[in-house]
């Protein structure tokens, strides 16, 4: 599974099953440094505790490169803190033992409270982020804290093929989502739209959607800005009525498929697409601007507003036609509409 997770350069992941390895490892009596693991067990909770924290903040790198130094001094820094935390929390834990409230509590200041403190951080982080490797870097956490407090009754064996199981899922819906979803504006991709075709019915509905004038816009503001627009038109055709299905075929091109829809009906939603996209309002800040003091002497100079405009192309599968081919009649249906001013549907 490390070696699967690196493949796909997935090297958060990849570094979380050397971690369960050596776990695993450790529960055989065979292993020379069980004597060791079970002398220093809190330490060893709170590290790894701390370790998948720390895993959830760092970006993937590649597994074997320059990056690997700096994880290696990541996990030195964590055993370090691990363990001056357990030398010098005695002061801690005498001034709860002083609260009649916490004396309860004090056993569980050492390891569990700090460790809680990290899964409550991941937790934070897993909501926080779109990025399934941190959910599942907590998930990882509150299995380990559960399994070295023997709360969790089952065996090494039986967890480490569970978390080996979730791992193997993560890394697939996310190189899934690699290869077929846009990483700018979160739509699927061409090759997508291609593996929709191959299950499309009889009768469906092409249409083509270009940006008017981006190349002038990019030139104008820059690529900065060029991005922010193709995002807020990826936005507005998400949310595309009558069940149609958005593609960004490339550049600043869309596809939208309506399954099982003709043109006629399919007609007044791109209508209203159109009208929604240049009825948008996009404000674009000045980029020399800096501090709150600069936007208030420059408030009317520092921003200004601007419409987008979209072209859109329509065609309808006929009989004995390929999807290819019906995709090349939207194209040609999208040209007519550049050739009669733009802003418009054309069939």
């Amino acid at each position: 599974m490390t070696f699967f997770a690196a493949q796909f350069n997935r090297s958060r992941i990849a570094i979380a099953c050397l971690v369960w390895l050596l776990f695993i490892a450790s529960q055989h009596e065979a292993v020379f440094w069980l004597d060791w693991w079970r002398k220093n067990q809190s330490w060893l909770i709170l590290s790894i505790s701390l370790w998948f924290t720390v895993l959830a903040l760092i970006k993937d790198r590649a597994f074997l490169s320059i990056h690997a130094v700096s994880r290696i001094i990541y996990f030195i820094l964590c055993a370090g803190v691990s363990f001056y935390w357990l030398k010098f929390n005695v002061e801690i834990v005498s001034f709860v033992s002083q609260v009649n409230l916490l004396i309860e509590l004090k056993e569980y200041f050492p390891v569990i409270f700090p460790s809680a403190v990290f899964g409550f951080l991941l937790l934070l982080l897993s909501l926080k982020s779109k990025d399934l490797t941190v959910a599942v870097l907590f998930t990882s956490s509150v299995i380990w804290q559960l399994y070295s407090s023997n709360t969790l009754a089952l065996s090494a064996e039986v967890i480490c093929v569970m978390v080996a199981l979730i791992y193997l899922l993560v890394v697939c819906i996310e190189s899934y989502f690699l290869a077929y979803r846009d990483d700018l504006t979160g739509l699927p991709t061409r090759r997508a739209l291609k593996q929709l075709s191959l299950s499309l019915s009889r009768r469906y509905t092409v249409a083509m959607i270009d940006i008017d004038h981006f190349k002038k816009f990019n030139d104008t503001y820059g690529h900065d800005i060029g991005d922010q627009v193709l995002k807020l038109v990826a936005t507005k055709l998400a949310n595309i009525k009558g069940g149609g299905r958005v593609f960004r075929y490339g550049g600043e091109e869309f596809t939208a498929v309506f399954p099982r829809k003709n043109t006629e009906v399919c007609l007044p939603y791109l209508e209203s697409l159109r009208k929604d996209v240049a009825s948008y309002d996009m404000v674009i800040r000045d980029a020399s601007r800096v501090g709150k003091k600069f936007r208030k002497a420059h408030k009317s100079q520092s921003y200004k507003t601007v419409n987008v405009t979209i072209s859109i192309g329509i065609a309808q599968k006929s009989s004995k036609q390929h999807f290819d081919q019906v995709l090349k009649h939207a194209d040609l249906a999208l040209y007519r509409a550049k050739k009669r001013g733009r802003n418009n549907v054309s069939e």
